[in-house]
């Protein structure tokens, strides 16, 4: 075996290990008609279309049946008509072929995922689409009414504002600053039509109409209530497109928008719901079935090419306060502290609840500083671990009490499970904000990794408060929190960083962070990718979710700390974390 050979092999193997380990997936080295791409796939870009290149290259007649890519995943799959073909195409291309310069190593397997994604949910309440409401004539019209000579470039799309100007990061519009051009009256058609369909809305005032090329998308948002009346309506033009719905709950649905159709947002779907379209250059097909008696959406790994798009979003302003009964994305129901409480309902407590499993799977052994500090604890302390998640930092020490506050469910139960065969340790539920603990109970605080889910200041210093009261005079504290800059630590793997933004509660926007990048926002929703394990209390959701962090500037923490009367003995920066140690005088 020569150089070239050996290097093949020796790659492949080593992603054989974790794809059987992640996926449940195993390598073979006897040819089946699956093939696994082990370094391309979805989060590199790489598209069933660039795959059909590569075999046409040099394989015109090898039959490819499906092109399998998960989302957020660097590797995917290829599905042959034969395993003839499929031994033809590893024999030709693995080692060989490269996307972007990458050489693309490759090997059989026994099985592939699924290439169908599942929705039950019912659409939105009052969300309606009108197929077809324009005729092809109409919207070549429509769209000869754009030049885009002038238009306002954002960094995903163009758009154009008529009446007021929609304002992106607050998603509303300033009411003293109209706009010379109103509504061309070439949409007045558009109200007359619904109203002949039996729909009855008020002439809108504000229009905003965005330009998507293929590969642009916008953010998951809600337009601000209290600005907007109770209907949004949207026409689509040029391009048929999937977008996505999103509810605080967690539910999820893409949602196809056909070109020439009429998008209707009332009540709920106005209120209660996100919605958003992907940056990207395709589409799923998604397709409606009955499975077990129930309606169903099933979103494949069969892909629609965009084309460019129109979209034309009409408003009617209004004053006030909202009045809407949806309080959780209400921008008027909710003061600074309803917020960030709602948004750590959200974004911390509900997530942890349904990661719990996966969460707990990833971490093992305690974290080499907690040991380091909690060596020096002295026999017949009482140790107080708040936020201690599944429970990794308590410690087999007899000679010491340990007691494991955590407020999620699901990693108390992963905690009672740790500390099941250390005597003097046990587990309690609590919110370090609420704890309810006598003061001066403690000689030792440990507090990893928790005080940057609180979404405020005032809270992230009440969450400090807690450890001082409850810490005797001459205790000790070890507190960590994520820092800023990630230069300095095994976290940043590439450049780059998202500027996505969600709404999530009272009109707040937060950026969504790119895993692994260097973090550019002091406030970011961190993704955690979820795989279902098995748990008799608690089973864990799939999917992608949100967790808050407030990521920390240099010395932020020991103010914090210093604020509430603790003593810094020491501060220092250990693998992407602020850390203190400090004493109660």
């Amino acid at each position: 075996m020569n150089a070239d050979a050996k290097r093949i092999v020796r790659k492949c193997r080593r992603f054989a290990v974790r794809l059987k380990e992640h996926k449940n997936v195993e390598c073979i080295d006897e040819p089946t008609i699956e093939i696994v791409l082990c370094n391309v796939g979805q989060a590199t870009g790489f598209t069933k279309t660039e795959l059909q290149d590569i075999i046409l290259e040099k394989l015109p007649n090898v039959n490819l049946s499906k092109y399998i890519a998960e989302k957020g995943e660097s590797h995917s799959f290829a599905i042959f008509g034969s395993i003839e073909h499929s031994k033809l195409f590893f024999d030709t291309y693995n080692g060989k072929a490269t996307q972007n310069g990458i050489i693309i190593y490759m090997s059989y397997v026994t099985k592939v995922p699924s290439d169908e994604t599942i929705y039950i949910t019912d659409l939105p309440s009052e969300l309606h689409i009108l197929h077809d409401f324009i005729s092809i004539e109409e919207e070549i019209q429509f769209l000869k009414l754009f030049d885009w000579v002038d238009e306002c470039n954002l960094k995903n799309r163009n758009v154009k504002h008529y009446g007021f100007e929609f304002r992106y990061g607050t998603n509303d519009v300033d009411l003293k600053a109209p706009l010379e051009n109103k509504i061309p009256e070439e949409c007045s058609i558009l109200w007359e039509r619904l109203k002949e369909k039996g729909l009855i809305v008020n002439i809108p005032d504000q229009l905003t109409v965005n330009k998507y090329e293929p590969g642009q998308g916008i953010p998951s948002h809600v337009d601000k209530h209290s600005p907007f009346g109770n209907t949004i309506i949207s026409l689509s033009l040029g391009s048929t497109i999937v977008m996505d719905w999103r509810h605080h709950s967690g539910s999820y649905i893409p949602i196809v928008v056909p070109r020439r159709s009429m998008l209707i947002m009332q009540g709920e779907a106005r209120y209660d719901w996100q919605h958003g379209i992907q940056p990207r250059t395709w589409d799923p097909v998604i397709q409606e079935r009955t499975e077990n008696g129930a309606r169903v959406r099933v979103a494949t790994s069969d892909t629609v090419e965009r084309a460019t798009r129109v979209s034309l979003t009409f408003r009617e302003t209004r004053q006030g306060p909202c009045e809407c009964r949806y309080e959780t994305l209400c921008d008027s129901r909710t003061s600074e502290t309803d917020v960030a409480a709602q948004l750590e309902e959200l974004h911390v407590h509900q997530v942890y609840e349904k990661i719990a499993c996966h969460f707990s799977k990833t971490r093992h052994k305690p974290w080499p500083k907690v040991v380091e500090f909690m060596s020096q604890v002295q026999p017949g302390s009482v140790v107080l671990d708040l936020g201690a998640g599944n429970g990794k930092n308590i410690l087999n020490r007899s000679d010491i009490i340990q007691i494991a506050g955590e407020r999620s469910e699901g990693l108390l139960w992963e905690c009672l499970g740790h500390v099941r065969d250390i005597p003097t340790a046990q587990c309690v539920r609590l919110d370090l904000l609420h704890a309810g603990l006598r003061a001066l109970c403690a000689d030792v605080v440990i507090c990893v990794a928790v005080v940057h889910h609180f979404c405020s200041q005032k809270r992230r210093q009440q969450a400090i408060a807690t450890i001082a009261r409850v810490l005797r005079s001459g205790g000790k504290a070890l507190v960590t929190v994520w820092a800023k800059d990630q230069t300095n630590s095994n976290y940043i793997c590439r450049s780059g960083h998202s500027d996505q933004t969600v709404t999530t509660v009272g009109g707040l926007n937060l950026p969504v962070h790119e895993n692994r990048t260097q973090f550019k926002h002091n406030d970011v929703l961190v993704p955690w990718k979820c795989r279902k394990v098995a748990n008799e209390k608690l089973g864990d959701d799939e999917g992608t979710f949100l967790r808050y962090y407030h990521v920390f500037e240099e010395g932020e923490l020991d103010s914090l700390c210093e604020s509430e009367g603790l003593a810094v003995d020491r501060s220092f920066y250990e693998e992407g974390n602020w850390c203190v140690i400090c004493t109660k005088p």
